[in-house]
């Protein structure tokens, strides 16, 4: 029996049209994922025994629902997969004609990250398929002079382990996508401003996903979702002025980015964010300023966060 190697383990995604089946026929994307990414990992709640055995044993536990999570962490990229990730974080989907444009929402949408441990004919090969998962937050930081990041959280509801390869085509990366740096990061625009030098950026967006059980299986029947959902902004920019302080009213006001090249590239738009005051900090040569911008709901937009495809 041949050992696997995580360096030789490859990840695909399949968007599902029926949550917690694979579909039959169709895509699975490639997943750029960073070198250490680990599977899904699947567990059980462990329903324990009070009761006591003989010689003041126990007696054990059994499963209960069964319950998969995991992340995808990468370099930033426009590309079908990160387009289906965001689409699941974010409740949303891109419009598919014209201006192609995501807005958080509450349409759900489930995939399967399916994980190809050892590749073979059937009957040899070793894959994994995590089912019914849906991404629960989406996390982009970006600094100057480094790189552009983003990672989504999921949750999954059936594991499947296959011993032989999915026959789904599979789509690659396109070799049109590079991964973006600091220096693609753009047009970040502070109500209204786009004169500030900004050095960092980070945008979090989160959701409470939870599994939903019933009574006769240990397999979730969905994910459910609760409270409501989480846009961060944080911005740090150079402390040059008191003019930034300002600006900021703590009022709604609109705070945008752009990271990419037009065919190459994302927007990002909160149309209602909500400003904490300002706080300088200092490193060993310059003055910072940081922002947290919460964003709330627009009624122009009908949302609090538009993604655009440039």
């Amino acid at each position: 029996m041949a050992l696997i190697n995580p360096s030789d383990v490859t990840y695909y995604l399949v968007p599902e049209t029926t949550a917690g089946t694979v579909p039959a026929t169709g895509n699975r994307y490639e997943i750029p994922s960073a070198a250490d990414l680990n599977l899904p990992a699947f567990t059980a709640n462990e329903i324990a025994s009070n009761t006591k055995r003989p010689g003041r044993a126990g007696n054990g536990m059994r499963r209960g629902m069964v319950t998969g999570t995991g992340s995808v962490e990468t370099r930033l990229q426009s590309a079908p997969v990160i387009n289906t990730l965001m689409e699941s974080a974010l409740s949303g989907k891109f419009t598919g004609t014209g201006t192609k444009t995501l807005k958080a929402g509450l349409t759900d949408s489930t995939f399967t990250i399916l994980s190809l441990l050892q590749g073979g004919a059937a009957g040899t090969a070793m894959l994994e398929a995590a089912s019914g998962t849906m991404a629960s937050s989406m996390k982009i930081a970006a600094t100057q002079g480094g790189e552009v990041t983003v990672a989504f959280d999921y949750l999954a509801t059936v594991q499947t382990q296959l011993t032989s390869d999915s026959t789904l085509t599979v789509s690659a990366v396109p070799n049109t996508a590079y991964e973006y740096v600091g220096a693609d990061v753009s047009a970040v625009t502070v109500a209204g401003n786009s004169a500030i030098q900004f050095t960092e950026l980070g945008l979090d967006v989160t959701q409470d996903r939870v599994a939903r059980g019933k009574l006769g299986t240990n397999q979730p029947i969905g994910i459910g979702t609760n409270g409501i959902r989480t846009v961060e902004l944080t911005l740090k920019a150079y402390r040059e002025s008191f003019a930034i302080d300002a600006l900021l009213t703590g009022l709604a006001q609109s705070f945008s980015f752009s990271i990419g090249t037009a065919g190459n590239g994302y927007s990002f738009s909160i149309p209602a964010g909500y400003a904490s005051i300002p706080t300088t900090e200092f490193d060993s040569e310059s003055a910072f300023v940081n922002i947290k911008i919460t964003a709330a709901y627009d009624t122009t937009q009908g949302t609090d966060l538009v993604v655009t495809q440039l």
